[in-house]
């Protein structure tokens, strides 16, 4: 009787462990879903900021293309 006892309590004790594992891996899923959808965004963010970047630097190119000609009609008038 005493050995069945020890095993009951042994069998519990398991148990008990088997749910605090089982909360503990829930939280921890949920909490890498939200870093997975937060890194998502900023991902997101970074192709937006490259994306942008590029126009701004086609943007300067053009720019650049027409002081050099506006330096060039200058000096032509020269």
């Amino acid at each position: 009787m005493d050995l069945l006892k020890q095993l009951e309590g042994k069998l519990q004790l398991l148990v008990q462990q088997r749910n605090q594992f089982r909360d503990e891996v829930t939280a921890l899923k949920a909490d890498r879903g939200s870093h997975d959808e937060e890194l998502h965004g900023l991902r997101r963010r970074l192709e937006d900021l490259q994306t942008e970047h590029a126009a701004l630097q086609r943007d300067r190119e053009a720019v650049k293309k027409q002081v050099e000609a506006i330096l060039k009609m200058v000096e032509g008038l020269e």
